[in-house]
């Protein structure tokens, strides 16, 4: 099915992708949040697993752990000892995510074992004021392509630890907060700046540590020669030692999160008690944090409503030591926008091509294959697409486009009602409102069947009736002939009250409109013969058929319009309607009708000359509206053709003879023809007809 959508829907269709367009670069909160919950539903499906082998392990603070100890903050000397007994048991490296603001006095313990030890210290930037320095970094960061400051999340100030602490650990690293509009954590930063200062986050810092680098460099780019809708400008990647990760524009980047799992804590009373735990520490990166209620520092995840920060800490270091990447690639919005406009296109060429139940599978399948495509993406390959925004935007045009169309079908109903309530049978009334699209209403040529039905010598006959009468005589005759009419697919095209014209194969294709306009016809005759006309005895009915090409469509202004056909078969169904009742009989058809029909049983009357048309055609009655000659035609019909053969042959005694059996055969309804051709053999007898006579009689046209 197509539905003729008409100028406005193109229209349609680019204003909602071009709205859908700039909705997205717009980029409003609820399509991020959108967003998010779609990311954090790909976590969800798919979480990191737990290595126990993996390099990172966190020595807890916890509830215990103050129990046995005491209340935090605990004295420098039991953090020195703790370091201590961490480090004996041969760690890469030591990270500290607390901040000891008050602690590492210039000759303290604390201080002693930090110095002593390859221990990466916290420091927390942020805007609330502070009187405490920027520190001194251990690293140079260097920046390549453009200025990196303007993308990278700048704070006011920063709270570090003790000036010695600081100024004795192996590494300093930042623990910037990088939460999005709903409290979660997705992303680390990996760096952030206060003024000037480029801070490197935490676990990056280690990471240097453990490789024993000096430098970071952070590639940048300011999107100058790039598309509109390319990468933004911004952060694009970090190196640190053989490490290299790429970043999202600010130098945040996604991780593969995993659910907590106790497995990764050691108490940190075991290490101050000397437990052995060397098997878990040796060679590793150890985390030191709180997670004890009320004293520890916890964040929110995809996975966790509360996780303490050392373990996300170590988890984002797991991430980037297994090489997988989360990416959200620069140009993912131009991608984006590039499947909403391909497969919203397809889905606006589809819709009105499609049945409802179909358009409505395609849709779905579209949908369903823009958020499996994106789950398989950030499966496989650790890429981030956000299936939210194209599946929004093309449910509303799928929506609105599906509306449009239901209301242009509902109007070509209405037309169709308007055009054919009560010219067709409801069965064809119903297949035309089943597709409406198939409908041309304004004009269309095809090839068509017509009949021409009228009453003859309907003046003589009027004259018996009242006017009220003549209407119910009309009436009641006409009903026999709609219902032929109708039960063999024709459509009533006009009504003139004495006379009809039904049209086949218009407004639908009828592959068999000349058979069934025939039978229409032989059905005619037969219930005329049967009513019980009182009065009316003496009307009869002539029934002209032709087919050729007309231009059929509605015709007419406002109520007053109908669906008409128009053509030189018109005139010719009118021509034959009328020389019926020269012939005697009651359905004349041209020759093109019985070309057309299937398994034709006809017998031929004339060949006549038209006006208009260059050539004589023949003219034939269907035996099936004569119910004698049906039941004798195969006798009847190779006697008859050859008497027409023989009189066109100039054969005049073999025309006679011919004649003479047909007459035989004692059919009524033919004796009118047969006694025109007993006058025509006698005449062509006596006054021969010229040579360039072909049969035709000049005298009907």
């Amino acid at each position: 099915m197509k539905i003729r959508t008409g100028w406005l829907y193109p229209l349609l269709v680019v204003a909602v992708l071009a709205g859908a367009v700039l909705l997205r670069v717009a980029d409003p909160f609820s399509l991020q949040a959108l967003r998010s919950i779609a990311f954090d539903t790909y976590q969800r499906l798919q979480p990191a697993s737990y290595n126990v082998n993996t390099p990172v392990r966190i020595v807890a603070i916890d509830d215990q752990s103050l129990e046995r100890i005491g209340q935090w903050p605990w004295p420098d000397e039991v953090m020195a000892k703790l370091l201590r007994n961490v480090t004996a048991q041969g760690p890469a490296v030591v990270a500290f995510d607390i901040l000891f603001p008050s602690s590492g006095d210039t000759g303290s313990v604390f201080a002693e074992a930090v110095a002593s030890a390859p221990v990466v210290l916290a420091l927390a930037p942020t805007n609330l004021p502070t009187d405490d320095p920027v520190p001194d970094l251990k690293a140079t960061v260097s920046v390549s392509g453009a200025d990196a400051l303007p993308f990278i999340p700048s704070f006011a100030n920063v709270e570090a630890n003790g000036s010695v602490l600081d100024g004795v650990a192996t590494g300093l690293g930042a623990t910037a907060p990088l939460s999005e509009q709903d409290g979660l954590l997705h992303r680390l930063p990996l760096v952030s700046r206060v003024g000037a200062r480029i801070l490197p986050a935490l676990g990056l810092e280690v990471l240097r540590v453990a490789q024993g680098s000096d430098a970071y460099l952070l590639e940048a780019s300011d999107g100058e020669g790039l598309p509109a809708l390319a990468r933004p400008p911004g952060l694009s990647r970090i190196t640190v030692g053989d490490i290299s990760m790429p970043t999202d524009p600010d130098g945040g980047m996604r991780l593969d999160l995993r659910p907590s799992n106790p497995e990764a804590y050691i108490p940190a009373w075991r290490v101050l008690e000397g437990d052995d735990v060397s098997e878990a520490i040796e060679g590793r990166i150890v985390a030191i944090g709180l997670t004890a209620a009320g004293v520890g520092d916890f964040v929110a995840t995809p996975l966790e409503r509360s996780i303490a920060r050392v373990e996300f800490q170590a988890e984002a270091i797991e991430h980037i030591l297994s090489g997988r990447t989360v990416t959200r690639l620069g140009d993912a919005v131009a991608i984006e926008i590039g499947v909403v406009i391909l497969f919203g296109l397809l889905l606006a060429w589809l819709l009105p091509r499609l049945k409802l139940v179909v358009a409505v599978a395609a849709g779905l399948v579209v949908v369903a294959g823009i958020a499996a495509a994106g789950w398989f993406a950030y499966r496989d390959f650790g890429l981030v697409f956000d299936p939210t925004w194209p599946v929004l935007s093309l449910w509303v045009l799928a929506a609105l486009t599906a509306l449009y169309l239901h209301h242009r079908l509902e109007m070509r109903r209405a037309e169709a009602r308007a055009a054919f309530g009560g010219s067709m049978a409801p069965a064809m009334v119903d297949a035309v409102l089943r597709h409406p699209d198939r409908l041309v209403l304004d004009g269309e040529t095809r090839e068509v069947t017509l009949m021409h039905c009228a009453i003859r010598h309907f003046g003589a006959i009027a004259e018996h009736f009242e006017a009220k009468d003549l209407v119910s005589f009309v009436n009641w005759f006409n009903a026999p002939l709609a219902d032929a009419i109708h039960r063999n697919h024709g459509m009533l095209s006009s009504s003139k009250g004495d006379s009809l014209i039904a049209v086949w194969n218009a407004p639908l294709d009828d592959e068999l409109h000349a058979t069934n306009a025939c039978r229409a016809a032989a059905a005619i005759q037969a219930g005329i013969r049967h009513l019980d006309r009182g009065e009316a005895a003496r009307a009869t009915v002539g029934i002209g058929i032709a087919t050729g090409n007309c231009c059929v469509g509605r015709v007419g202004a406002g109520e007053r319009s109908g669906y008409l056909a128009l053509g030189e078969s018109v005139d010719l169904a009118e021509h034959l309607q009328r020389l019926s009742e020269f012939y005697g009989a009651g359905v004349v058809v041209d020759e093109t009708t019985v070309a057309r029909m299937r398994e034709p049983q006809v017998l031929e009357l004339d060949l006549i000359r038209v006006r208009g048309r260059s050539r004589p055609i023949r003219i034939f009655v269907i035996a099936g509206a004569i119910e004698e000659a049906e039941q004798v035609f195969d006798r009847l019909a190779p006697v008859h053709a050859a008497m027409i053969g023989c009189y066109r042959d100039r054969d005049w005694d073999g025309a006679a003879a011919a004649l003479t059996q047909c007459l035989a055969f004692r059919i009524e309804r033919l004796l009118t023809l047969y006694s025109l051709y007993r006058s025509r053999i006698a005449t062509c007898r006596e006054i021969p007809p010229p040579m360039e006579w072909d049969g035709a009689d000049a005298t009907l046209g």
